[in-house]
């Protein structure tokens, strides 16, 4: 009790010093943006400043030729002015004057017109100023100043063909002191707080570990546990089944305050070797067929069955949206696809995937198997295509021991093994 309180305590005190970081972060990301707020009106200053000297420039250019166009009619009508002058002096009353001052005043007025004609079809000069259609599409189209990236809780889901790599791995022992057996870790799960649920078959328990894979609570089982399965954020199904005994069983048990209660069973017509769960569904395979019992109705039907061998139908895990289940086949070391009616879509072989036990759906595009024989893990991928491949978990290869029991958390994959006191725990590199 303790213990876990100052987990709790410590817990505590980490988030509030995350509270204050996030704080800082986000005065640190207003500052960004005031800055580039600052970058951008240096930019429009320099665009602007850029703008008018054009403009200047093209009112100094056009204000040159209104001015020389001027000119030429001041030019012009300063000429016939001086002609009209000369006329109105007694031009007019000496002939041979008179001839030459009207053939004067005829090339002064046709060179008068001309212009006129010229001016009269020239467009008349102004000055606009078109904005820059780019500049007011691209910002019109921003719906911000950039991304805001809130790091931190689950990360993003890895792509398809994404591999995945060993960073290091530790062991754990998950033996306790009333063990009369060497443990054998048949079934594993994951909670939402990090804590794991273990399904100890030869010593009939249930084992509750902390973060730190410390064994904190254990709770008996008659015989024998064979696999558990989270069905809430703190309740479990474990399958028990003893078929000399004709005892097919679903146990449920809670998580509260770091201790397991077991709060009801219920008896199936069949056996029962491992189980997972979607929606109120608990798929069951009893290692020749797939059953789905529903939680509310207890309603039990079967899904799909394969009688060509003796563990054809071994263990299944369920994908996020419910639409798929995936079986290994002991037997024929296969992994098979069906879908949520028992329809198979697909089966799955590769010299990898050889006596595959355990198999934990960690996205819609990934999956772990631990291979028994083999003494290893490997990773599934479904493409794009939904076509299926196996890639080797580089680095574990000869570090397990029939590893069986299989299930992750973010980006720790946690492994039991068959006729072993310990457990791995894998961090992988995401």
């Amino acid at each position: 009790m303790s213990e876990i309180k100052k987990c709790l305590k410590n817990a505590r005190q980490s988030l509030e010093d995350n509270n204050k970081a996030v704080e800082k972060s986000g005065d640190d990301c207003l500052q960004q943006i005031h800055t580039l707020r600052q970058q951008f009106n240096a930019i429009f200053d320099r665009l602007e400043q850029r703008t008018v000297a054009e403009i200047e420039e093209g009112n100094l250019s056009l204000g040159i030729k209104i001015q020389a166009e001027i000119d030429k009619i001041d030019d012009v009508t300063e000429r016939l002015q001086k002609l009209s002058d000369d006329w109105n002096d007694g031009g007019e009353n000496n002939e041979a004057t008179s001839y030459i001052g009207s053939a004067k005043c005829d090339d002064v007025i046709w060179k008068a017109s001309v212009l006129l004609q010229d001016i009269s079809k020239a467009d008349e000069y102004k000055l606009s100023f078109q904005p820059n259609k780019v500049i007011t599409e691209i910002l019109s189209s921003l719906e911000m100043l950039g991304e805001v990236i809130c790091d931190g809780g689950e990360k993003p889901l890895p792509s398809s063909d994404h591999v995945f790599e060993v960073e290091k791995h530790a062991v754990y022992n998950v033996k306790v002191a009333e063990d009369t057996s060497i443990c054998n870790i048949s079934g594993m799960c994951c909670l939402s707080t990090g804590e794991f649920l273990l399904s100890d078959n030869y010593n009939m328990k249930i084992k509750l570990l902390n973060n730190n894979c410390k064994v904190i609570s254990s709770c008996g089982v008659l015989e024998y546990p064979h696999d558990v399965c989270l069905i809430g954020e703190r309740d479990a199904a474990v399958a028990v089944n003893e078929s000399s005994k004709n005892r097919h069983e679903i146990h449920f048990f809670q998580v509260r305050s770091g201790m397991l209660l077991k709060t009801k069973s219920i008896k199936l017509q069949h056996e029962c070797i491992a189980l997972t769960h979607h929606s109120g569904d608990i798929y069951i395979t009893t290692k020749t067929a797939l059953h789905v019992y529903n939680i509310s109705s207890g309603q039990d039907r079967k899904l799909y069955s394969d009688e060509t061998g003796g563990n054809t139908v071994y263990r299944c895990a369920v994908s996020p949206d419910g639409s798929r289940i995936y079986i290994t086949n002991y037997s024929h070391h296969q992994l098979i696809t069906v879908s949520k009616d028992g329809t198979k879509l697909f089966t799955l072989t590769h010299p990898e995937l050889r006596d595959p036990v355990g198999v934990h759906v960690t996205s819609p595009s990934h999956m772990f198997v631990s291979c028994h024989k083999l003494n290893t893990v490997v990773q599934v991928m479904v493409m794009k295509d939904q076509s299926q491949t196996v890639k080797p978990l580089v680095g574990m290869k000869e570090r397990l021991t029939k590893p069986r029991a299989v299930c992750s958390s973010t980006d720790t994959l946690v492994v039991g093994q068959f006729e072993n006191d310990n457990i791995v725990k894998i961090q992988l590199k995401y």
